[in-house]
């Protein structure tokens, strides 16, 4: 399929993206700025409709954004009009089209899962300039992530212990000591939680990793509209839909108070410099 009219898994979701995903606290952007030197260039990779990549534009950084999905993309181009220190490419997180050496971070928003963990890293080395890149990977995770699983909510937020705090170390005690769950409830942790956590361990030795809160409130059609964003949710044409609608509002119906559903939502962050070898 020529790359103009690739689509992925999101491709006729972008609407629906683009006006109820959540997007990413002004402590959190301010938290990123500071990793970066003057003057930095920066590849947006897995950029969607721009839910990153805008507050990131805002910084006043040059941004080359990354996204494979002809649908996303198209999005993308309308919002980051008003900035001309962004250029959007048609390209994916393994071969983003981008030129050799050109940038010095690399960043995803609620991608890195996606990516093909040495394809990408070689990517990054590629693109990366200065001997070394600074990765960051940032995910909004839910309060109620487990809801999006059928048949399996026990009602049970996955919790976040030290919300606003940040460790510093391995992986595995950085992004999974703060999580309250025992060790038979992985449901739990959230399926973004669980995202952050695992691509952490992947694709960094040594991160650093800070938590934003990061709340969100929905009303009844914004939650439709968000649950209608995921990868694995029908399309309104299909026939499962009907469906799907019917499961979405009765999450709604069980943890709403007063029209308004509350996500205690969590800003995750890891970064860490990489040597390019």
């Amino acid at each position: 399929m020529p790359a103009r009219g690739r689509r992925t898994e999101f491709h006729g979701k972008a609407q629906a993206y683009d006006r109820a995903r959540p997007g990413y606290p002004d402590a959190a952007m301010r938290y990123i700025a500071s990793l970066l030197p003057a003057g930095a260039r920066i590849a947006d990779i897995g950029a969607g409709t721009g839910k990153f990549t805008v507050p990131l534009a805002r910084l006043g950084y040059g941004i080359a954004a990354v996204e494979p999905d002809a649908d996303m993309r198209g999005v993308l181009v309308d919002v980051v009009r008003p900035y001309p220190n962004v250029t959007v490419a048609d390209g994916t997180a393994e071969h983003t089209g981008l030129p050799d050496r050109s940038v010095d971070a690399i960043a995803c928003a609620q991608a890195l899962h996606w990516f093909d963990h040495d394809a990408f890293l070689a990517e990054c080395a590629r693109i990366g300039r200065g001997g070394s890149f600074l990765l960051i990977s940032v995910y909004n995770s839910t309060s109620f992530d487990s809801a999006m699983m059928r048949g399996v909510d026990p009602g049970v937020p996955g919790a976040v212990a030290n919300a606003d705090g940040d460790s510093t170390g391995s992986a595995n005690a950085g992004v999974g000591a703060p999580l309250v769950v025992s060790a038979g409830d992985v449901a739990d942790i959230g399926v973004s939680a669980r995202h952050f956590r695992d691509t952490a361990a992947a694709f960094f030795t040594h991160p650093t990793i800070r938590r934003f809160p990061n709340p969100i409130r929905y009303t009844r059609e914004t939650w439709r509209t968000y649950m209608d964003s995921h990868s694995h949710s029908p399309l309104p044409t299909d026939p499962a839909y009907p469906a799907h609608r019917v499961w979405v509002d009765a999450i709604f119906d069980a943890r709403a108070v007063g029209g308004i559903l509350t996500d205690d939502n969590i800003t995750m962050i890891a970064s860490e410099r990489i040597a390019i070898r």
